[in-house]
């Protein structure tokens, strides 16, 4: 290479010649770059090419791929203006720029593409690449839902693209995928091990292949194809963006070309662009990439080691989780008429739920198609379902209000009713006289009479329920439900086999997103299946749904970052395999939290099982989560507070995006949304939307009620009391993680799988708690609706079964109050607040007999002889029904409380008892039928719901006798059920007495015998003596012994703790059974719950009672010191507290820590609503907060367990509140300790908290309180406020405290400032001044009259005085849950005590008094002070001796007390 002087020697040379240096350039020709061919040569390159692999890896459909056709047709890429970064360039340079560009673009307009791309219909302007989103899809679906066309799978069969040899030949951008590596799969990977990706083995979204096929995948396009390879255009894209590099217009985008070129190439294929395989066939090269600084990448996250354990990976490890199994194939569209119906031309459906739609009756449920054998979707709309009014006649005519002398007769009525009618324009009626029986609460209801009875069609409006006319006095049924009408006329018991005849298959056209749709002209066509066939129950489809969510703080509104669904098909009722053996499919659909997803993150949800679809806005999360719900089309719905949060959030993001298709989420099809009422009724309305399916909801009331172990209902402690050992879940702060460790790829796919696992652990705890199966058998034994028992209505199940009981009879049943009529028709009856304070008074009738408890430590064996079912047996044993029972006097006379009489022996049997007896004897038969060796797990576990259903359903019946919501609500008759309830329990008490046996307690139906027997042999023959004795005096009622207890610990009412013997194969083990106890209440943590346990089970492990005392105090004091060097875990500070309201309605809400903690949630956008359970921690506080009160110091656990929050327990006060009250109360009765024993051993200061032991233990040792004279003043006055004497001119406060105690403080001349600087003498009139000023501060204090509750456990502070005089409200006012008494916190003696310190301060005779006991010179100095200062001392003396004497504490009425001896 030349030198740089020879290079301008050579410059110079040139320019003294006149010549430059480009013109001794040379060209080397190098030939001919391109071959030229005509038309029939190109053709026959490119086919060369096409069939030779291709020459550039395709980068998984995101790079170059070669389609054999040259590149000068290819379009380059316009970018809009608002789509880049760049300001448009200015200038000459860029004019002439733009000017070359328009000349090249013309070239290539004009080049050898123009003849390539030329046809006889085509158009010189490009066609747009067409782009099938989720919300197209839904719109279609909704515009032309009766369409269902066939579309095929993804997988491609290369041998159909061409249809023939002249047809030029398109590679679609690589290889299929499936005919490369299916014999690999096949070989290497078992179906559940494989990692399948989403698009690339599952069939398209379309297809109704969903039996044993992998879930519904999408259309790719609409996928976020995640992070690009290194060699991808759209790698290098990002790469100029984030370098902020101009654009070159030069290069474009080869993808959009191509995916242009392949949606033009196979336009009359039967494969369409949406279903091309984008994935590739090739595992992109291992190529080192140079990863730019992104916001997703540039700063490590923080990772917290307690959470990324990420336990919930292994438990969804284990799980049945179907990848790629092979595909059934099965009918599209709606189902034809002929696979459905039988030979006879009927239609069998098994009903699921219901809804009402115009007046008619619209049923969901399942049929089956006769040509696969499998089960389907199918809606039935009935029509012309009439309302039943029956109309009772008055004896004389009314006019005007005023009765007449004019006789009615059946016509009268008709002419009247039937004018009703025409003034309401109801055309179609029917009207006839039937005869009815009435029992009910009623006055002046005949027990049977002759009725009116009109039907006309539920279209027309109703009658209102207090409508009256000239010729009737009352008019029954007129708000009947369209669902109850039917379901009493036809006699259906709940979710069953229905016949269908003479369905209308055509009149319905896609009213519901079911397979299948006919119609019924009436309901006479409709007829439940007899029992006798003996149809199964059809399998369902099961999806258990799981949200997160993500608040909008500028929107202040919760929005769904990910939805993950889990769906287990065809699943029946009587499976009885556990839940993680079961197969299922799950797809979680999810989009980003901020702008992106992190790197890689989209090849990382490849690794996993199942479908992740990755989104890039809520949009179109919720449009492909629909069009996924849609196609599994579940029949059962499961989720965790999916009935009062989920789904509403679910709905209003819908509602509020506009989601195409919402109503998919139901199986009805809708056109606009319901109108929703401000005043709430929410539940109601989200319940509409989604009929069709059912509601399954493991922290509803029914959840709560089969999971009565639980105190939060949270879903983490559901798993670990029900689902056992390895199955534990974590509780994480989404918003937290994704501030932190959930930002990188594995976090957040962490992240997402916990989402994921929380539908498996939901759908365990409904499959493990029998819940389907055990309300189906509710519903059928109830007759009401499937859904409605899901939601936890117990009160509906026992009015349902009543109403098909009386029906059958011909009763008229009472109507159905709304609770907004119920309140009205209650203050017009009750009239003024006193009369509706009687009547509330007045419904608390007596209930069950509690004997007061003999209190002690039992060491002998305790029976509990319990009767069975004791008000369902008094009922039947007493003939107790609304037919039988005389109820007139009590109505009539209802403030004397009068009992009713009971019915004569020979009156015949009442409805409700034989009901009863019917239910028991059932679940007789039942129990019978489990004995059988022969029966299989399935037949055992159905045969176990069945009996627990009438047992639960039997010993229900009594409540609605006295619930005051009830329409079968009779008081009377509730009043006698428990009247004898209390008189056969006290009659077994003293039978008990009568044989020489203590009945040590009782409660309602049970009593507890202390059989001093030391062997549980003797204790048992004592018990089946007792049993026979009183078996005898009943026919069916019956005791028996429920538990035998080895040891006692009875503590209270309804509080014991005790050991319980059960057999087990033969031998007895012993458990501890706890009732009542602070160990119970969810009030306590877990620690407080685990100290009491331990003194439990000392306490009651038999051992010497000395021993025991030394192991609890050795325990208190070790524990103590573990608290207070915080070794004790943070969780186990946890208090849950169950709100009763809204948090900001509490008056006292800034003393109480749940609703400071409610609070803080709600600013952070969570919702809390009333019945919620909130879990808080009471700690020390930070810098800002450690000196306010515990309830601002109060936190919740997920904000005192995040790194350096700097939160710790608040110790002293858990050792106060927590763990004090529970073991004093544990231990008073128990002699050789006492509340301060036990205080010490906790390292409390007994004075400073001013502990008190329980004065009502009849156990405590009287103390002598000595004269409050004869008490030390440094005793008497240890809690008196102190004088502060605040110095006029430094401004200095000082505390004085007389001449004895503050000598410094006086001289010669009166009281000086104790500031060394100033020493300035107070005037006598600033002394006065500032000590009034302080006596009225407590005597305002005084007058407040602040209550507060001596039980240190309850805390209750109130100024509201109780009506049970001075009982505890409780911190609720509810008068429940505290049994301590209330005092005033300042009280006239500490107000009278003040005045007397006060006083003291300036008594000199007192001053020297005290200085008689010093020696020396301080004796004299302080006498001397004393003489000096008489004078004005005296003077402040007599100003604080005149507030003495309007204290009337000092004073003695003697006239009060010698009263009685004056003579009159």
């Amino acid at each position: 290479m030349p030198s740089s002087r020879e290079t301008l020697a050579e410059l110079r040379a040139l320019r003294a010649a006149g010549k430059k240096r480009i013109s001794t350039y040379e060209i080397e020709d190098q030939g001919d770059i391109y071959d030229e061919v005509d038309d029939d040569g190109y053709k026959k390159v490119i086919r060369s090419r096409l069939d030779q692999d291709d020459f550039v890896v395709d980068d998984n459909g995101e790079g170059y791929a070669d389609d054999g056709r040259e590149v000068w047709n290819e379009r380059t890429v316009e970018y809009d203006s608002d789509e880049s970064d760049e300001l448009p360039a200015r200038g000459k340079a860029a004019k002439r720029k733009r000017e070359e560009e328009k000349q090249r673009k013309d070239k290539i307009n004009n080049g050898i593409s123009k003849y390539f791309n030329s046809g006889t219909a085509a158009s010189s302007a490009p066609k747009a690449k067409p782009v099938a989103t989720a919300e197209d899809d839904a719109f279609m679906k909704d515009l032309l839902g009766e369409v269902d066309t066939n579309i095929v799978s993804n997988h491609i069969p290369t041998r159909n693209l061409v249809k023939s040899e002249t047809r030029r030949k398109v590679r679609v951008l690589s290889p299929p995928l499936s005919e490369r590596r299916r014999r690999e799969l096949v070989d290497n990977k078992s179906e559940n091990d494989v990692p399948s990706s989403p698009v690339k083995e599952q069939p398209p979204l379309h297809s109704d292949d969903f039996d044993d096929g992998p879930l519904p995948q999408v259309d790719d396009d609409d996928i976020d194809m995640g992070d690009p390879m290194p060699s991808s255009p759209i790698s290098k894209a990002v790469e100029r963006k984030s370098t902020a590099i101009p654009v070159k217009k030069e290069e474009s985008d080869d993808e959009d070309i191509d995916m242009m070129d392949v949606a033009e190439a196979t336009v009359s294929s039967t494969i369409k662009a949406a279903s091309v395989n984008m994935t590739g066939s090739r595992p992109p090269p291992k190529l080192k990439k140079e990863i730019l600084p992104t916001p997703a990448s540039s700063s490590p996250a923080k990772v917290a080691p307690e959470v990324m354990d990420a336990s919930w990976n292994d438990i969804q490890s284990k799980l049945n989780v179907l990848s790629s199994p092979a595909p059934e194939m099965r009918s599209f569209g709606k189902l034809r008429a002929q696979d459905v119906v039988e030979e006879d031309g009927s239609l069998r459906m098994f009903w699921l739920d219901y809804t009402e739609v115009n007046g008619s009756l619209c049923l969901f449920g399942k049929v089956k198609n006769k040509q696969n054998g499998s089960y389907a979707s199918a809606f039935v709309k009935i029509d012309n379902i009439l309302r039943k009014l029956y109309f009772l006649p008055r004896e004389y005519r009314h006019k005007q209000g005023r009765e007449t002398e004019e006789e009615v007769d059946m016509e009268d009525v008709y002419g009247e009713v039937d004018g009703l009618m025409s003034r309401m324009r109801v055309g179609m009626h029917k009207i006839k006289p039937c005869t009815r029986k009435y029992a009910f609460e009623l006055s002046g209801v005949p027990k049977e009479a002759e009725y009116l009875k009109l039907l006309y069609p539920y279209d027309k409006p109703a009658l209102p329920m207090e409508t009256k006319g000239e010729t009737y006095s009352h008019v029954f049924g007129t708000n009947t439900s369209l669902f109850e009408q039917f379901v009493l006329w036809k006699n259906i018991m709940g979710p069953c086999w229905l016949r269908i005849d003479e369905a209308d298959f055509s009149a319905v056209n896609n009213a519901s997103w079911c397979k299948f749709e006919c119609q019924a002209s009436k309901p006479a066509l409709i007829t439940p299946v007899p029992e006798t066939e003996n149809l199964d129950t059809p399998p369902l489809t099961l999806m258990s749904l799981s949200f997160r969510h993500q608040l909008n703080v500028k929107d202040n509104k919760q929005e769904i970052l990910m939805a993950s669904a889990r769906v287990y098909e065809n699943i029946s009722l009587t499976d009885t395999t556990s839940p993680e053996k079961l197969p299922c499919k799950t797809f979680t659909v999810m989009r980003p939290a901020g702008s992106s997803y992190p790197i890689h993150f989209d090849t990382e949800t490849k690794k996993q099982r199942g479908t992740f679809i990755l989104e890039k806005s809520e949009q179109f999360l919720l449009s492909k989560f629909l069009a996924l719900f849609e196609k599994m089309d579940p029949d059962v719905i499961m989720g965790h507070q999916l009935q009062d949060v989920e789904l509403g959030i679910l709905l209003n993001r819908m509602r509020e995006k506009k989601t195409p298709g919402w109503h998919r989420i139901g199986r009805l099809r809708r056109g606009e949304w319901p109108k929703l009422n401000r005043g709430g009724g929410g539940f109601f309305i989200e319940r509409q939307l989604i009929a069709g399916r059912l509601l399954c909801d493991v922290s509803n009331d029914m959840g709560k009620s089969l999971m009565m172990k639980c105190q939060s209902w949270s879903l983490s402690e559901m798993c670990q009391i029900y689902l056992g050992e390895g199955n534990n879940r974590q509780d994480l702060d989404v918003e937290a993680a994704l501030k932190s460790w959930a930002s990188t790829k594995d976090g957040l796919m962490n992240l997402v799988n916990h989402c994921d696992t929380d539908t498996y652990f939901i759908a365990a705890l409904v499959l493990r708690l029998q819940m389907l199966p055990l309300t189906k058998v509710l519903t059928n034994i109830a007759g009401n609706s499937w859904a409605r028992t899901l939601s936890g209505t117990r009160a509906e199940r026992n009015e349902y079964i009543l109403l098909h009981e009386f029906h059958r009879n011909k009763y008229i049943c009472p109507d159905k109050y709304s609770s907004r009529l119920q309140k009205a028709e209650e203050k017009m009856q009750d009239g003024d607040d006193d009369d509706a304070a009687d009547k509330k008074k007045k419904d608390k009738y007596k209930g069950g007999l509690v004997f007061e408890p003999e209190k002690g430590l039992y060491d002998r064996f305790i029976l509990v002889m319990d009767f069975n079912s004791l008000y369902p047996s008094i009922i039947q044993e007493y003939n107790i029904c609304f037919t039988t029972v005389d109820r007139q006097a009590t109505s009539e006379n209802e403030n004397e409380e009068a009992v009713p009489e009971i019915p004569s022996s020979d009156q015949e049997q009442g409805i409700l008892p034989r009901l009863i007896a019917t239910l028991v004897g059932r679940r007789r038969e039942v129990k019978k039928l489990m004995k059988d060796k022969r029966a299989t797990p399935e037949q055992l576990a159905l045969w176990d719901t069945k009996q627990l259903a009438f047992k639960l359903t039997a010993n229900s019946m009594y409540g609605c006798l006295g619930y005051t919501q009830s329409r079968f609500y009779a008081r009377p008759l509730a009043m006698l059920t428990t009247f004898k309830g209390r008189e056969i329990l006290r009659s077994t008490k003293e039978l008990a007495e009568s044989k020489q046996l203590r009945v040590i307690y009782g409660d309602t139906d049970s009593v507890m015998i202390n059989t001093n027997m030391d062997t549980i042999s003797d204790a048992l023959k004592v018990g089946e003596d007792f049993k026979k004795s009183v078996n005898e005096r009943y026919r069916l009622l019956e005791i028996d012994i429920d538990n035998v207890f080895r040891r006692l610990l009875l503590h209270a009412k309804k509080k014991y703790a005790a050991v319980n013997l059960t057999e087990v194969d033969g031998k007895y083990i012993e458990k501890l059974e706890v009732k009542g106890l602070d160990m119970k209440r969810r009030e306590y943590c877990a620690l407080s719950k685990e100290v009491s346990q331990r003194l439990l089970n000392e306490i009651l492990s038999g051992e010497d009672q000395e021993v025991v005392l030394n192991k609890v105090h050795d325990y208190l004091r070790e524990l103590a010191e573990k608290m207070k060097e915080f070794a004790v875990p943070v969780q186990k500070y946890v208090i849950y507290t169950k709100l009763s309201k809204s948090p900001d309605q509490y008056p006292n809400k800034e003393t109480m820590p749940p609703a400071q903690v409610a609070l803080r949630d709600i600013a952070r956008g969570k919702n809390v609503r009333p019945n919620d359970v909130i879990s808080y921690i009471v700690t020390s506080g930070d810098a800002d907060t450690s000196s306010l009160p515990p309830a601002k110091r109060s936190y919740s656990p997920q904000d005192v367990l995040k790194p350096n929050s700097g939160l710790k327990p608040d110790v002293e006060f858990y050792l106060l509140k927590q763990i004090f009250p529970p073991i004093e109360r544990l231990c008073a009765p128990i002699p050789g300790t006492d509340a301060v024993r036990l205080a010490a051993c906790l390292g409390l200061d007994a004075r400073k908290y001013q502990i008190n032991t329980s004065s009502s233990s009849k156990q405590q040792d009287t103390e002598i309180f000595p004269l409050e004279s004869q008490i030390p003043d440094s005793v008497r006055f240890a809690n008196s406020v102190r004088l502060t004497l605040k110095c006029r001119f430094c401004k200095e406060q000082s505390v004085f405290e007389g001449l004895a105690g503050s000598p410094k403080m006086c001289s010669a001349n009166g009281v000086i400032c104790s500031n060394e600087a100033c020493q300035k003498p107070f005037a006598v009139l600033t002394i006065i001044a500032q000590v009034e000023n302080q006596i009225r501060e407590q005597t305002a204090r005084y007058y407040e009259g602040w209550l507060v509750c001596d039980d240190s456990a309850c805390g209750n502070r109130t100024r509201q005085i109780s009506v049970y005089g001075h009982r505890c409200l409780g911190p609720r006012g509810r008068a429940e849950g505290c049994s301590g008494r209330m005092a005033y916190e300042y009280s006239e003696k500490q107000m009278y005590n003040q005045l007397l310190y006060f006083a003291g301060l300036w008594d000199v005779d007192k001053a020297k008094a005290a200085a008689a006991k010093e020696t020396g010179e301080k004796k004299d100095s302080l006498a001397a002070l004393a003489e000096f200062n008489r004078i004005r001392f005296g003077t402040i003396k007599t100003v604080v001796d005149g507030y003495l004497k309007k204290c009337g504490r000092q004073w003695v009425e003697m006239d009060t007390l010698f009263r009685f001896m004056i003579q009159q």
